[in-house]
């Protein structure tokens, strides 16, 4: 990377813009080059712009210490009210915009252009920086600024931190570094180098490590919590046993609930079904008596549809006469306009003439009067003219007169003003005056402004020095007092342990001969026999009640189902006798259900001897006549049949619902007394299978059947039992004592390795006080001389600000307030600009004023002559126009002539006007008399048709109304009238007849259906037996419901909803209870699980630990010391192999070796015999070279290999000797001829500056304080 072209402007000191451009001569072929000028011209400023443009930050921006928010408020001027690590403040002071543009090129042969700007705001304040990025080849592009950063750092190779090792050479740092005492080598070097990173590293090792630790322990209380909610094996057995056992007495009462549930279910039905026929009763009933109320509109109905055919002609005749009478209206009518209109007529033709007369008078008029109007006419324009004019002229004397008087009033007011701004000039001049004691302080402000922070920085540094001497004295009585007391903790420790070790020895003594495995393994045996002899017994009574429960089952289930196949026989036979009387009364039921028909009975009672049949038309029925008294007798018989059939097929068709609701139950226990006696001998079976894991116990329990004497093995297993307690009681005393001697012995052991692990801590303690002790001691020693420096640094700073600054006692008020200072000496030297600035523009706007008060008055002069000449223009056309209007009043006098005209056209044209109203109103009534005429014709001829059509019609509408009284009762046209006119609406009478009809019809229908319904309710399965109710407390005395009503099943509701809830209470006391068991379970499942899953991350974060430890021990500590001195012994020993192989070609004199392990660095000289010298002996020339061989190894190290074009090299120390400075002329010349480079040196002496060409030279501006650039 090459740096090609820099250019600046209005940065700090430096004003304008300013191009220092390395492809132009006499740059482009200088290898070596000085950038030079006076303190605070601007040099560093060169080296901050590079690294704005690349990465907006600059070295003079670094551990920079912020102003305080309140201090900051202090400052007037708002462009300086930033923050000191704000980038912008570096923008020169007054000046509104300051930027920087850096072109390089990349080892790529790609150039680019990076820009840096600021600007001051509208309101004053400075705004946020603002960078671009463009490629100016191999092609032109701009770089987004979301990625310009990135590119930068791709183009460039180099981050911020290695650009100012590599590009900007920190020789003064090295030189520093030399210097510096063994205690500050090491943070010199990771400053300059960059090896923080490896002090955060070992500091993350030693954090991660004790997160490591901290998580086993974590995971192992975590797992000690899991384990207290697993089982043991007996249990955890009987849980499972007890689980079985309420699963199978949850089945019985759930299957006990449902049966209980469908017939509750069934009494709804039957409820539902019985209020559904009476329903369907009711509503045949309601649809019978509708149709009997709407007989009445039926009949109307008929008569309507036998007269419908009438309806046409009736229709017809009765528009025609409607027609008539309307057309004779009008003629009455027309009859009456035309008399009118003839009248009318006859009064407007007198009108017309009239009109005529005077229209010929009105034009006789206007011929008489015609040449005195054009007189008229002419003298009225003549005088229109000269009155424009009149008003032009008194408008520009108007204007000509205000415009006057305006250029007076600004002569006047610019006469006031130029004697304003002679006040203002003097009271300047004044003020000026006064300040031009400090005319010193003004020149050199920047240069003030720069060495006040520098002297603040140093003079806080001095009483940070002071204030570290204190602390360091009084650190050392501390670490007095610690050792002392460390010491006497020593001698405490060592007497405590030596008493734990004689009771460690009483404890070992009692337990010896005992071997604690053993004592273990028999307590552990006795305990695990006693609790497989418990599981035994609990499993033996489990097994002998499975046995006896099993056998009383199967004699019951045996005896049920002999019981329900008698049943079923019953039931057989029964449904073959409801069969046989559900035949007979099915016929019976049709017969009966005709003979009681509606519509038979109407037709019945409507027959009589004589008249003709409504059915068939005959006029006799012989069966009717002879036979209606056995009829009479028929029916009867036949009415009392058919009621004792029904009563008998329902009282069938009752017990054959209950029988086989009864079988259904019966089936039903016997299938769930089955399922139970099957899950019975299941778990009996398992329990049989289990109890062989109990045979080793006694050889006798290997027979598990049910012929075994279940009494006597349950005596013989209490037998064992009470042996094996007693046999494990003595085997836990034994184990307890012994176990109790050596808790003690582990707790002395602990103890006394924690006494002796505090007791090397503190010996190291101690260790440690003592040598901090002595380095407290070293490091006073080397404070006291930095002291000195400090104080020695003061001195000459306040000395060069005592000769700059002009005010008195600013020493004394800097130290109150330093801020303070800067703010008054800002203050002071705005006020200093601001005069000069002032007075210069009321100097210039007093010469301006005095030109322009000159022009004022030749412009008055002039525009009062204009005013004479547009006054004496008015009065000559007013005299014209006065002679105007007298001629033309002598001509008319009292009006003009556009008047007249006008008067006499407005006559002629009204009197046209009446004329042609009168036309054409008689033309208008001449019309209406034609159409009347004719629309009398027509009404005539109309009327003539329709009475013709009228009677005709008239005529077929008689004899349609003779033919129909021939075939009906007589109808008149009266009675047609009265029906076509009723406003019945015929076709929705009719849909509602039909609708009670038919809902009849339905009525019926959904009635069958019902009772239909109800009979098939009472044959189902679950309908409920019949038992015998339980009465409530006050209706003991009560009678009991007949079997089959309705009340009967809702006492019997009552009485299966209790049994309902009983069974709900006792099937959800079994699932509280099944639920706390099976939680029991699955807490256990759940334990066992996740103690697994725990085991694993356990061991995992032991393997994790372990690890950690390792690199703990190997990299880390708390300070992160450990691993960075390793590091840094590393890299110091890469940077002085660098750097020797930048020495060789600098000055081959010198070779620079490190001690291994240590940042000690010496010098082998070669033209001394390869003597070894320490760094101290160096002159300021060999400090010189072998600071500047650093500071070249650090940027070999730094760039990674990366070619570097451009170097800034800041020397930074004081005058040299002929020898010495010879020594770094050599040097740098090496460097231009060795490394192919463009080095740029910043000078500060007169020495070097003086022996390189060419140079960059900061020049301060003729009468100002800023500074330009000049290539020389």
């Amino acid at each position: 990377m090459k740096i090609d072209k820099i250019t600046l402007c209005n940065l700090t000191s430096i004003e304008g813009e300013q191009t220092i451009d390395f492809t132009e001569e006499p740059l482009r072929s200088a290898g070596l080059f000085a950038i030079t000028g006076d303190v605070g011209s601007g040099k560093s400023t060169i080296l901050d712009a590079i690294c704005l443009a690349l990465y907006n930050r600059a070295p003079r921006f670094d551990n920079v210490e912020r102003i305080p928010a309140d201090d900051l408020k202090l400052v007037t001027d708002k462009a300086q009210q930033v923050q000191a690590t704000n980038t912008a403040s570096i923008l020169r002071r007054g000046q509104k915009q300051g930027w920087v543009s850096v072109t390089f090129t990349t080892t790529k042969g790609h150039t680019y252009e990076a820009t840096w700007s600021v600007r001051v705001k509208r309101s004053g304040t400075i705004a946020s920086p603002e960078r671009q990025l463009t490629q100016l080849a191999p092609e032109h592009q701009v770089v987004d600024k979301a990625q310009l950063q990135a590119c930068i750092d791709e183009a460039v190779g180099l981050t911020y931190e290695q650009f100012t090792r590599t590009v900007i050479l920190a020789q003064n740092s090295f030189a520093n570094f030399l210097r510096a005492k063994q205690a500050d080598k090491a943070a010199l070097l990771e400053k300059l180098t960059g090896t923080e990173v490896y002090s955060a590293v070992s500091e993350r090792i030693f954090r991660l490590a004790q997160q490591a630790e901290a998580n086993v322990a974590a995971l192992q209380s975590e797992m000690q919590g899991l384990l207290h909610t697993r089982l043991d094996a007996h249990l955890l057995a009987e849980q499972q046993e007890r689980a079985r056992l309420l699963e199978a007495q949850h089945q019985n009462a759930a299957d006990e609930a449902q049966r209980t549930e469908r017939q509750l279910e069934w009494i709804a039905r039957f409820d539902q079904a019985s209020a559904h026929v009476a329903q369907c009763e009711e509503a045949y009933n309601t649809a019978t008596k509708a149709c009997v109320k709407a007989r009445a509109d039926e009949m109307r109905l008929q008569r309507y549809d036998a007269v419908l055919d009438m309806q046409p002609l009736y229709q017809a005749i009765k528009m025609r006469r409607a027609d008539v009478e309307h057309i004779k209206a009008d003629e009455a009518a027309n009859a009456l306009a035309l008399n009118e209109a003839r009248q009318q007529l006859d009064k407007l033709s007198q009108q017309l003439d009239v009109a005529c007369e005077r229209t010929a008078d009105a034009e006789k008029r206007l011929d008489e009067r015609r040449p005195a109007i054009n007189r008229g006419y002419a003298l009225t324009g003549e005088i229109k003219v000269a009155n424009e004019q009149l008003k032009r002229l008194d408008e520009q004397l108007v204007a000509a007169t205000q415009t006057y008087g305006k250029r007076q009033a600004t002569l006047q007011a610019k006469q006031e003003e130029q004697a304003k701004v002679a006040d203002t000039i003097k009271r300047h001049q004044l003020h000026k005056q006064s300040l031009e004691a400090h005319r010193q302080m003004f020149d050199k402000f920047d240069l003030i402004m720069n060495k006040l922070p520098t002297l603040g920085d140093e003079t806080r540094r001095n009483v940070e020095s002071h204030n570290k001497q204190a602390e360091l004295r009084k650190r050392q009585t501390e670490l007095r007092a610690q050792g002392e007391k460390a010491e006497q903790e020593q001698h405490n420790k060592q007497a405590r342990l030596n008493a734990l070790k004689s009771e460690l020895l009483i404890h070992r003594q009692t337990n010896q001969g005992h071997d604690s495995a053993k004592l273990q393994k028999t307590a552990a045996d006795n305990r695990n026999r006693l609790t497989a002899l418990e599981r035994a017994a609990m499993l033996w009574q489990h097994i002998s009640e499975g046995y006896a429960r099993i056998s009383e089952k199967t004699a019951t289930q045996r005896r049920e189902e002999t019981e329900l196949a008698q049943k079923q026989t019953t039931a057989a036979r029964m449904e073959v006798e409801v069969k046989v009387a559900e035949e007979a009364f099915s016929r019976i039921a049709t017969t009966y259900t005709l003979s009681q028909s509606q519509n038979i009975v109407q037709l019945r009672k409507q027959l009589k001897e004589g008249t003709a049949c409504p059915v068939c038309g005959a006029t006799h029925h012989p069966y009717h006549t002879e036979t209606e008294r056995e009829l009479g007798e028929l029916l009867s018989s036949m009415a009392k049949e058919y009621a004792d059939l029904q009563q008998d097929l329902l009282l069938k068709r009752e017990r054959l619902a209950a029988m086989r609701e009864e079988i259904a139950a019966d089936a039903a226990r016997i299938e769930a007394d089955g399922r139970a006696l099957d899950d019975l001998k299941r778990r009996q079976q398992a329990d049989v299978e289990e109890w062989q894991q109990c045979a080793y116990l006694d050889n006798s329990f290997a027979d598990c059947s049910a012929t075994v004497n279940r009494d006597a093995r349950r005596m013989m297993i209490q037998l064992l039992i009470d042996n094996t307690t007693r046999a494990a009681d003595e085997a836990d005393k034994e184990l307890e004592a012994y176990n109790f001697h050596q808790g003690h012995i582990n707790r002395l052991n602990e103890e006394i390795d924690v006494l002796k692990a505090e007791m090397e801590t503190n010996q190291t303690y101690l260790d440690n006080v003592r040598t901090a002790a002595r380095i407290a001691a070293a490091s006073a020693e080397e404070l006291q001389q930095v002291i000195n420096e400090s104080d020695r640094a003061c001195s000459e700073l306040y000395t060069d600000l005592d000769e700059m600054i002009t005010l008195s006692g600013w020493f004394a008020e800097w130290k109150n307030n330093s801020d303070g200072l800067r703010l008054r000496l800002t203050n002071l030297h705005a006020d200093w600009n601001n005069t000069c600035k002032m007075l210069d523009e009321a100097e210039r706007q007093q010469t301006l004023l005095h030109e322009e008060i000159k022009n004022a008055e030749a412009n008055v002069a002039e525009e009062q002559r204009h005013v004479v000449a547009c006054r004496e223009s008015r009065d000559a056309t007013r005299e014209a126009l006065r002679e105007k209007d007298e001629e033309l009043r002598r001509l008319m006098p009292d009006t003009t002539p556009q008047k007249v005209a006008e008067a006499l056209e407005a006559e002629i044209a009204a009197t046209r006007a009446a004329e042609g109203r009168v036309r054409k109103a008689c033309e208008e009534v001449k019309g209406t008399l034609r159409q009347l005429e004719g629309h009398r014709d027509n009404l005539l001829k109309t009327r003539l048709d329709s009475q013709a059509e009228q009677q005709k019609q008239q005529q077929e509408l008689d004899l349609m109304i003779l033919r129909f009284n021939g075939t009906h009762s007589p109808v008149q046209f009266a009675e047609l009238d009265s029906i076509f006119t009723d406003t019945t609406d015929w076709k929705a009478l009719r849909q509602q007849l039909s609708t009670l009809s038919n809902a009849r019809l339905v009525a019926d229908n959904n009635l069958q259906q019902a009772r239909k319904a109800l009979q098939a309710l009472q044959g189902d399965a679950a309908r409920p037996a019949t038992v015998p109710l339980a009465p409530a407390a006050d209706e003991a005395e009560a009678e009991q419901p007949a079997d089959g009503s309705r009340a009967y099943y809702a006492a019997l509701q009552h009485t299966l909803e209790q049994t309902l809830d009983d069974a709900r209470k006792r099937l959800a006391d079994l699932a509280a209870q099944l639920s706390e068991v099976n939680a029991r379970l699955l807490a256990h499942r759940d334990s066992s699980e996740r103690a697994e899953a725990m085991q694993q991350r356990l061991d995992a974060a032991q393997t994790d630990a372990r690890e950690w430890a390792r690199l703990n021990a190997m990299f880390g500590s708390a300070d992160g010391k450990k691993f960075r001195t390793m590091a840094q012994s590393y890299t110091f020993g890469y940077l002085v192999a660098h750097a020797n192989r930048h020495l060789q070609q600098l000055s081959p004199r010198y070779e620079l070796r490190n001690i291994p392990g240590t940042l000690t660095l010496e010098i082998i000289d070669h033209d001394m015999f390869d003597e070894h010298r320490y760094v101290t002996s160096l002159s300021g020339g060999e400090t010189f070279v072998v600071s500047l061989a650093l500071a070249l190894g650090l940027a070999s190290l730094s760039g990674s290999g990366l070619v570097i074009g451009s170097l800034f090299i800041d020397e930074g120390f004081g005058n040299l000797d002929r020898e010495s400075l010879d020594l770094v002329m050599l040097a740098l010349s090496n460097l231009e001829n060795t490394q192919g480079r463009k080095v740029g040196v910043i000078s500060h002496t007169e020495q070097i500056r003086s022996q390189i060409q060419p140079q960059v030279v900061l020049c301060r501006r003729p009468g100002g304080s800023s500074y330009m650039i000049d290539v020389r």
